[in-house]
């Protein structure tokens, strides 16, 4: 069995990396990804991060897109049940089989359930190279986006087309849904429209621990997946508000990208900040501003100082939100 720990220190230094690589990603929507997993498919870069969060739940990490060349995708959580593995997101195409090494590694068990998240291929790109017994599961509308026939830009429902219909989630669920139970169970809960329509909170009651995905990004402004993914920067307030307040019992969260888990205290702080940005951007169309005034006017307050806002990123959720989107 296998542990990693990193500093805070480590995950305040590789902050200021994240946010600039946000920064050129929302600015040119989501080219810079796109590159990236074509790259990623000719040499996979190896998981060498296995993190035991809490008895029987473990995270493969390296995760963070700006690690560039060790980049493998997003975080996955690894829950060993009495019958069997559940995985929640299967990273980037290309690492099914190194996933299966790092869960050998830990148990015998069988991976029985994979759980997206949402429907990024960075999220669900190694979904097909499980066998077909395993069971997936989403939100009914990352079920949906997966389907799509039109797949740009990140949809990945090109990986589930033509015979590999047979990989489209088995099993959805609208805005509540448990799975197993006893210490095993777990549950997940949809609360609206956030970085996509269809973004799931993982919860693990037995152990007190949530995998967010995307709709958390920890301490930076999110990318708002209103283009390709059914995203809400309208909505993606009051999606957190509703998960504060509507899930108990957690004390420390895998989020999409950051290498270690954080306290469900920054999930409620992250509420915060998005939900004061998304009152500056009202507050500058009620009074006539234009979006690049409103823009300019906002700053970081300073309860949330070690937060990044890269300008691009402030702009481009701002229009989103005078666009009604």
């Amino acid at each position: 069995m296998r542990q990693q720990h990193s500093s805070r220190s480590r995950l305040q230094s590789g902050l200021r990396k994240r946010a600039a690589y946000l920064a050129i990603l929302t600015a040119v929507g989501l080219a810079i990804t796109a590159g990236a997993h074509e790259a990623q498919q000719g040499t996979p870069a190896p998981i060498t991060d296995m993190v035991e969060v809490a008895e029987n739940l473990y995270m493969l990490a390296n995760a963070d897109p700006a690690a560039g060349d060790a980049w493998t995708g997003g975080n996955i959580g690894v829950w060993v049940t009495e019958t069997g593995v559940v995985l929640v997101d299967t990273k980037l195409p290309g690492y099914g089989q190194a996933i299966l090494d790092q869960v050998r590694s830990v148990t015998d068990k069988p991976v029985t359930t994979i759980i997206n998240t949402h429907t990024h291929f960075d999220h669900s790109g190694s979904n097909t190279e499980f066998p077909e017994t395993v069971t997936i599961v989403t939100h009914e509308g990352t079920a949906a986006q997966m389907a799509r026939d039109d797949c740009q830009p990140v949809t990945n429902c090109e990986a589930f087309q033509g015979d590999n219909a047979r990989f489209l989630p088995d099993l959805t669920y609208s805005e509540r849904m448990s799975l197993f139970s006893g210490r095993d169970q777990i549950d997940l809960y949809h609360f609206g429209r956030g970085h996509t329509n269809g973004d799931t909170l993982i919860v693990f009651p037995a152990v007190r621990v949530m995998h967010t995905g995307d709709l958390f990004p920890w301490r930076r402004l999110p990318f708002v997946d209103a283009d390709s993914s059914g995203g809400s920067a309208v909505d993606y307030g009051e999606t957190l508000n509703k998960a504060v307040a509507g899930i108990p019992d957690v004390d420390r969260i895998i989020t999409g990208h950051i290498d270690n888990p954080v306290a469900w205290a920054e999930f409620e702080a992250f509420a915060g900040f998005y939900n004061h940005l998304a009152g500056v951007a009202r507050a500058g169309m009620e009074a006539g501003q234009s979006v690049d005034e409103a823009a300019a006017g906002y700053a970081v307050p300073d309860e949330y100082g070690e937060y990044s806002a890269e300008p691009d990123t402030v702009r481009s959720i701002m229009q989103l939100i005078y666009d009604g989107r």
